[in-house]
């Protein structure tokens, strides 16, 4: 099946609480190559190694909603949920242990955006939805 976004979200903590005025993430699961190729071999060749998991976020401004930034202060990780759905429709997710980076934008003619980046801190996990 395939879905709109419009009903993605992303939950920061322990309990998972959704951050109000996020509309954009992206998550890279970039595994590391290295490059094996021995003489008289056809082609390169390449052996796998850990994924580098990352991604960033994106939303509006909103003075009543502090997560991004209060996770971008602390020396520790958060528990980051990524749902590219309604999570009440289907088990599709991905969470972990994340350190978060936050920055925001503040044109003169424009919306006040905010933004970060984060890197995995921990094993994260994927949970897919059971189809019967």
């Amino acid at each position: 099946m395939r879905y709109h976004g419009k009903k993605g979200s992303v939950s920061m903590g322990t309990p998972a609480v959704a951050v109000a005025s996020l509309n954009k993430w992206t998550l890279n699961a970039a595994t590391d190559k290295a490059d094996v190729t021995a003489f008289g071999d056809a082609n390169k060749q390449y052996v796998v190694g850990l994924k580098d998991l990352k991604g960033s976020l994106s939303g509006w401004f909103d003075d009543t909603e502090d997560a991004l930034f209060a996770a971008a202060d602390l020396d520790t990780p958060v528990e980051l949920e990524l749902a590219p759905v309604d999570t009440l429709a289907t088990t599709l997710n991905w969470k972990g242990l994340a350190y978060v980076d936050a920055s925001i934008d503040v044109p003169a003619n424009g919306a006040i955006s905010i933004s970060g980046d984060f890197v995995a801190a921990g094993p994260w996990v994927r949970t897919f939805p059971v189809i019967p």
